[in-house]
């Protein structure tokens, strides 16, 4: 490896830089939450790896207060929150009805020049419900088979308090809306979560019980939840 490298660590990539010092650093960025790791000239990739490895809930949790603290800004040259990610927003002047498109490491908003703020809000609300629900879809089978349980149906909401919400008697979920600005990982929780209370409607002991056998890391998810 250079003196200056990127590795990738399972869900984020961490920037290396080597140096003379005799001690690995390690720190997490503003504004997009990049890991950066300072190490000894001789230290390998495996000793990086482990030292990181031990950081892994810290740095989980940096990214997800600096990602959600970083302010929206809707303007060419702004970012945009994408399941953990931020994204670049490119905002290209349209004369018909706003689209949403994502490419690559970017999100290309086609809207009316005199468009508002509130206008800007409303074409990705609409594209992040989109996105959501392909996402929660492709990802229900899978919790549907962990915890012996189905769905009837998927439902988006945009909700203040919840981020999630399951209807007992008809196995209908609701998920929040800004599930689609946090990790993959806290859509895969809720869903779980919310398909537990088809065994158990309260969050009483046996429900809790449930989650640390279908979702042994729940805790730790729940804390990434509620730094938004």
């Amino acid at each position: 490896m250079n003196p200056s490298d990127t590795l990738r660590e399972g869900r984020f990539p961490v920037s290396v830089t080597r140096k003379r010092m005799k001690n690995l650093y390690l720190r997490v960025l503003p504004p997009d939450g990049r890991v950066a790791v300072s190490a000894p000239l001789r230290t390998s990739d495996a000793e990086i790896h482990r030292f990181v490895e031990s950081r892994t809930d810290w740095i989980l949790k940096q990214r997800a207060r600096i990602l959600s603290a970083a302010p929206v800004r809707f303007e060419n040259g702004g970012s945009v929150l994408y399941f953990g990610a931020r994204l670049l927003l490119c905002v290209i002047p349209h004369a018909g009805r706003a689209k949403v498109e994502r490419n690559g490491e970017t999100v290309v908003l086609r809207i009316k020049p005199e468009a508002g703020e509130a206008d800007y809000q409303k074409a990705l609300n609409g594209w992040y419900r989109a996105e959501l629900l392909r996402a929660a879809e492709a990802m229900l089978p899978g919790c549907e088979r962990t915890v012996g349980k189905r769905a009837s149906e998927l439902k988006i909401r945009d909700m203040k308090t919840r981020w999630g919400t399951c209807n007992i008697k008809t196995a209908a979920i609701t998920l929040n809306l800004r599930l689609a600005e946090k990790p993959p990982e806290c859509l895969r929780y809720v869903l779980i979560h919310e398909l537990c209370h088809l065994h158990e409607a309260g969050h009483n002991e046996r429900f809790w019980r449930r989650m640390d056998v279908y979702c042994p890391d729940w805790k730790r998810i729940r804390k990434l939840l509620k730094a938004r």
